[in-house]
């Protein structure tokens, strides 16, 4: 997915990516961190909030009333459609209150407020304060680098983080990047960056990205112990797929592959493909697949690989607002491989759509811990100034009609740490 195709009104439906560490976690605050001028993690009161709604009605709703009264009262003619026409005789009965008292608080001497005014930090009020928590209002330059996120390609150390009990977790270390090089591991709490304590994870991961080349100091706790560990920034090349030839013991002779999936992106579905195709061609006839940690990403890549894995069946239904249906489902063909899946408790959104697919199809064993419960997509739309907003679209449920948001999925075989493996060596070789 090449970021320059992002235009105006061009959407992209995502699960939950990784990066993205703010919808990751249960950090509650505005979604891009403290835009707002009050204490850190507020999220605005609703009347603040109702004053920007009034703004951006204002303008609107004012010429809405000009063209209705041109056309309808005075008969000068239908410059639109009769069903244009009647939609916006329904927007101003519905806001026409709203324009009134945006004059009524234009003409007021001592309100400190700009009725003209509607800046990002507004917006990102306003987006913050609707109740969802994966919604986000991003400016142009904070979108061009959610991108770069969802197309695995950014500054930074290498590493996924969240905040899980007031702490800032390393979740993933990226192979062969400097976070792996500079020996930070996974459930590393960071407490400080350049020897300040992060507010939040949005402020942890401003602190550590910067210029390529750049070092960045991470104080690092760990079982007990505090240290300083300096990493050099660098542009990360992030690939969704890892994958070799499984060993146990040194031996590599087990005929199992190993296939880590650590995103879903516009590739991942042609990779992982790829990535069966290779081990097979290696003599590998069972699988390892690898979703621990993983956060989501693009759902149709989720669901690309759901439908090569398994055969004719449901995938998934989505459900909008409205009680629409969009039922996705796997044709007749399949990889017919054996495998099984491993989760955690950071398995999530667009991950859980692939998990519940094969653990309702019976496609293959699920190994781990209860996955995240997010049960949510969510789209992506630019505007003209190139800024952006994320809100969800539709609620997902699993194949046999079961809810997975705020519920998760329970494996089928609960294991954690190296348990993890062993639980998944013992069903493959039986």
């Amino acid at each position: 997915m090449d970021k320059e195709r992002i235009e105006e009104n061009e959407t992209i439906r995502t699960g939950l990516d990784l990066s993205d560490t703010q919808d990751y976690d249960v950090f509650v605050g505005n979604e891009e961190g403290n835009f707002d001028e009050k204490e850190p993690g507020n999220k605005g009161s609703g009347s603040s909030g109702g004053k920007v709604v009034f703004a951006f009605t204002a303008g609107f709703i004012a010429c809405l009333a000009v063209l209705f009264v041109l056309c309808y009262v005075f008969g000068l003619g239908m410059f639109l459609s009769k069903e244009q026409f009647d939609h916006y005789k329904t927007l101003i009965n519905k806001y026409d209150k709203y324009e009134e008292i945006m004059q009524l608080i234009a003409n007021d001497p001592i309100a400190d407020y700009d009725g003209d005014e509607m800046s990002d930090a507004k917006l990102k009020e306003i987006v913050s304060s609707i109740g969802d928590p994966y919604a986000a209002y991003y400016t142009a330059e904070e979108y061009d680098e959610f991108l770069k996120k969802i197309l695995g390609d950014y500054v930074g150390i290498g590493i996924g983080v969240s905040e899980k009990d007031g702490d800032i977790v390393i979740l993933t270390v990226l192979r062969d990047e400097p976070a792996e090089e500079a020996g930070l591991k996974e459930n590393d709490i960071i407490k400080a960056v350049d020897g300040k304590a992060p507010a939040d994870v949005d402020d942890a991961i401003k602190k550590i990205s910067g210029e390529v080349g750049t070092p960045v100091v991470l104080t690092i706790e760990r079982d007990g112990k505090s240290f300083d560990v300096t990493v050099n920034r660098a542009r990360i090349e992030e690939d969704s797929i890892y994958y070799t030839e499984y060993e146990e013991d040194g031996n590599s002779d087990t005929n199992i592959g190993y296939i880590a999936i650590t995103a879903f992106r516009e590739e991942t579905g042609k990779d992982f493909e790829l990535a069966v195709r290779d081990l097979e061609g290696e003599g590998c006839d069972k699988f390892i697949i690898d979703l621990r940690n993983n956060g989501g990403g693009i759902t149709d890549s989720s669901i690309e690989i759901a439908d090569y894995l398994l055969p004719e069946c449901r995938i998934m239904t989505e459900v909008s607002k409205d009680g629409t249906e969009k039922v996705h489902n796997s044709k007749a063909s399949s990889a017919g491989i054996d495998y099984v899946l491993l989760v955690n408790e950071n398995t999530a959104s667009a991950s859980e759509i692939l998990s519940a697919a094969v653990q309702d199809n019976n496609g293959g064993t699920l190994i781990g811990a209860k996955t995240y419960g997010k049960g949510v997509t969510q789209l992506t739309r630019r505007f003209k100034d190139r800024s952006a907003i994320k809100i969800t679209t539709t609620e997902y449920f699993r194949p046999n009609g079961d809810k997975v948001n705020g519920v998760g999925i329970t494996p089928d075989i609960e294991a954690e740490g190296d348990e993890v493996i062993e639980k998944a060596m013992e069903v493959l070789e039986k």
